[in-house]
């Protein structure tokens, strides 16, 4: 078998301001570049362990990534026995994407999101889960997912560990274990890190739920178990550049652990599980990423990280020059992505400031044009807290959750912000907005970690560009500290937490295999479209189209409907072809789609949220067309986001106020019932600033 992967090895460790010393080919797209080098495949996994430690996790999973095979098509389930026998169904080293449709809308986003990116020859539906079954308890789900894993390992064998076994006496090693709960939602992204990058799984109860923080001797457990895992495969594992390298914690448990009293005793659980003994204190051994969400989230998130490949960024520097802030600064990172080939857009000084924030969150970020499988690096600098953060310049400096602009394609992101991953599993929370606007692989603080906690934006951009893999990219290493430093050192545990794929590598993924699925019970999303049109099922083709990454067709159909059969276009149909407007420009006619909305339609999280994401244009527009003025500034004021209501409140009253203060001011007051004292005071402020 030949591959892409090319490399020098070097003995020396790499310092803060160089690039890492081995430096795979890990850019472009695989289907349009020759083959660099022969050799099997166990040949190339042996010349991994010539590489630099921190390089050897990245290598191996790319290596195998770029000697797989996926088949160009994409196929929806819609519950737990159809997704097991859809992963049953790959053929080891020949794989298909799998999604998970649980019938939200962010979730229709996502497999649209994904379908735009990874642009397959078609998108099937499966309709039948083939005597595949589901059980309520734990020991039964594990064989399920056990004998799903298998048969994607090997048609011929319902023992994983066996198939795991030959591959490693061929010398064919994957760098990573995978730990979850069977009666956890992330159970589904678990089987699928597990099929498709060959990893060993592991099972235990998880310690605790989603939101409050973990207790050592919790996390302890986890760590316990990761290391049996990795310890039952007879693999070396117990040290940083041996055989396994990597652990994903596929649990919704908490993603931080308290470990004293204070409010700032908290350490990141991502960044403790690899560590040996109690509380971390130990060395590292393996990079952890922990998986979190529903079963479609993390199925949506998993299979990113497995069939996309990143060859674009978007970096926004909100940071000001001069010392400390230069050493995160995005120019620089940008630079080092251009030269590995990436295509980049960078927002620095002095187009850093809120106000060009809000004007570029009108078009979604991320290039679709792109070859098959394009995926986004998205880097960011902020300050604030939780539930906001801090960009230069206007009158409050202060962007909210909400206005995280739209990901027209999956992103990898590492955000240097402190708190932002505090609460990932509230929308309202600056990380839980950006999982849901469709980032896969997120490097962001649980706690404040001060400033030097953050591994550098250019430094980890050389990383990547390196082919580093994600988890070790985002993370200090002990070269990286000076000798006979005192005090503070980041490469101990610490509040950085790594939300997904740590194996999540920049560059090639497999070549595409044009083949047919030989499975039964799978409907064509195409063919199914001209069925429902001709059926005057007008609402599921809207919907389907958008599925299929038809954003223009959708908006067609549906102000076709509009001006035609207005009875036609239901509630329904506007939750699905909102977000499709958007992507596609036709703003105004967003405002038609948001009126003709029920009453739940308006008050969606996320058509609130776009209709604030298009307000600049907007507002702008409707200078020209007063009747379009009046009808956006009225669904604005009817629309404040729950949880961000001043701020939104504010950047109303700053427009209004220009043709009447007191237009503006009433926009504010109406506020003020209700408020605590705190906010009050909040309040106040944003009055004096709005009468500037």
């Amino acid at each position: 078998m030949t591959c892409l992967l090319v490399f020098a090895a070097t003995g020396h460790s790499p310092a803060q301001d160089e690039s890492p010393p081995i430096v795979p080919s890990a850019q472009g797209n695989s289907q349009d570049q020759d083959t660099n080098i022969t050799g099997s495949l166990s040949e190339l996994m042996a010349r991994i362990g010539e590489a630099h430690e921190l390089l050897r996790p990245g290598l191996r999973a790319s290596l195998l990534r770029q000697a797989q095979q996926s088949v160009p098509f994409v196929v929806i389930v819609d519950d737990a026995p159809s997704y097991l026998y859809a992963i049953s169904q790959w053929e080891a080293m020949v794989r298909f994407p799998v999604l998970w449709d649980d019938g939200r809308v962010e979730t229709h986003e996502h497999i649209a999101r994904f379908v735009r990116a990874y642009k397959p020859d078609r998108v099937l539906r499966l309709s039948d889960n083939g005597a595949w079954a589901w059980d309520r308890e734990r020991s039964a789900r594990q064989r399920w997912i056990e004998l799903a894993l298998s048969k994607a390992m090997n048609e011929q064998s319902d023992d994983w560990r066996a198939t795991l076994k030959s591959l490693h006496d061929q010398g064919v090693v994957s760098p990573g274990v995978v730990l979850t709960d069977a009666g956890d939602d992330a159970w589904a992204g678990a089987l699928a890190l597990a099929a498709g990058r060959m990893q060993p799984i592991g099972f235990m109860t998880r310690p605790g739920t989603i939101s409050p923080p973990l207790e050592p001797d919790s996390a302890d457990m986890i760590e316990r178990a990761a290391e049996r895992v990795a310890s039952l495969t007879g693999r070396a594992w117990d040290t940083l550049g041996d055989e396994i390298d990597a652990v994903t914690l596929a649990m919704n448990t908490g993603t931080q652990i308290k470990t004293g009293p204070g409010d700032r005793d908290r350490i990141a659980t991502s960044d403790r599980i690899g560590r040996r003994e109690h509380n971390g204190a130990g060395e590292r051994w393996a990079y952890c990423g922990q998986l979190i969400g529903s079963e479609a989230q993390s199925v949506y998130r998993a299979m990113c990280g497995l069939f996309l490949e990143i060859d674009q960024a978007f970096i926004w520097d909100g940071y000001e020059s001069g010392v400390p802030w230069s050493q995160f600064d995005g120019t620089q990172a940008g630079q080092a992505l251009e030269e590995a080939g990436l295509r980049v857009e960078v927002n620095d000084v002095p187009k850093n400031e809120i106000n060009y924030w809000f004007q570029r969150g009108v078009r979604p970020v991320g290039d679709s044009a792109g070859g098959p499988g394009s995926s986004l690096l998205f880097l960011m600098n902020s300050k604030g807290a939780w539930s906001r953060y801090d960009l230069p310049g206007s009158f409050s400096e202060e962007g909210r959750p909400g206005d995280m602009p739209i990901l027209r394609l999956p992103a990898a992101l590492q955000l240097v912000h402190s708190f932002s991953l505090q609460r990932p599993y509230e929308r309202k929370s600056v990380g839980g907005r950006l999982l849901e606007r469709g980032v896969y692989v997120y490097a962001g603080s649980v706690d404040e970690p001060f400033l030097s906690g953050f591994y550098p934006t250019p430094l980890v951009a050389k990383r990547l560009a390196a082919g580093v893999a994600f988890g070790a990219a985002v993370r200090y290493t002990k070269s990286d500290i000076p000798p006979g430093q005192q005090g503070f050192n980041p490469s101990n545990v610490w509040k950085i937490a790594v939300l997904g794929d740590p194996l999540v590598t920049v560059g090639p993924a497999g070549k595409r295999l044009q083949a047919d699925l030989l499975i039964d019970h799978l409907v064509d999303l195409d063919e199914q479209v001209k069925s429902d049109i001709k059926g005057g099922e007008y609402t599921n083709a809207v919907r389907d189209l958008v599925l299929l990454g038809r954003d223009e067709d959708a908006v067609r159909l549906a102000a076709a409907l509009i001006r035609d059969k207005p009875e036609a276009f239901t509630p329904a149909m506007a939750l699905c072809v909102m977000p499709a407007m958007q992507r596609t420009g036709d703003y105004v006619a967003m405002v038609d789609c948001y009126e003709r909305m029920d009453n739940a339609g308006r008050k969606d999280p996320l058509m609130q949220d776009l209709l604030w994401l298009s307000s600049p244009y907007l507002l702008a527009r409707g200078g020209q067309d007063a009747s379009l003025l009046a009808r956006v500034e009225a669904l604005l004021r009817d629309n404040l986001r729950a949880g961000q209501e001043m701020s939104d409140a504010e950047r109303l009253a700053m427009h209004l106020r220009t043709r009447s203060l007191d237009a503006a001011l009433g926009v504010m007051e109406s506020l003020r019932q209700g408020l605590n004292e705190n906010q009050t005071r909040m309040l106040e402020r944003a009055i004096a600033r709005v009468k500037r």
